[in-house]
């Protein structure tokens, strides 16, 4: 039975989801980018590292505030 304090598979799973979308969204702007400015490709770098940098956050807080309660 599992304690109802700690986080689920779920909230494992949302945080993955998560870090896949923010990269997602970045790799999407950053391309944009590129093609607007020609910056290629490291428009598509920041926004792919921005994306992985917010996921990261948001595992971090996730494990902070796991480990809190």
């Amino acid at each position: 039975m599992a304690d109802d304090r700690s986080p689920s598979w779920g909230t494992y799973l949302s945080t993955g989801f998560e870090t896949a979308v923010g990269v997602g969204l970045g790799y999407i702007v950053g391309h944009w980018l590129d093609g607007k400015y020609g910056w290629a490709p490291w428009g598509t770098l920041a926004g792919c590292m921005l994306g992985l940098a917010a996921g990261m956050y948001l595992l971090i807080k996730m494990a902070l505030r796991a480990n809190k309660d």
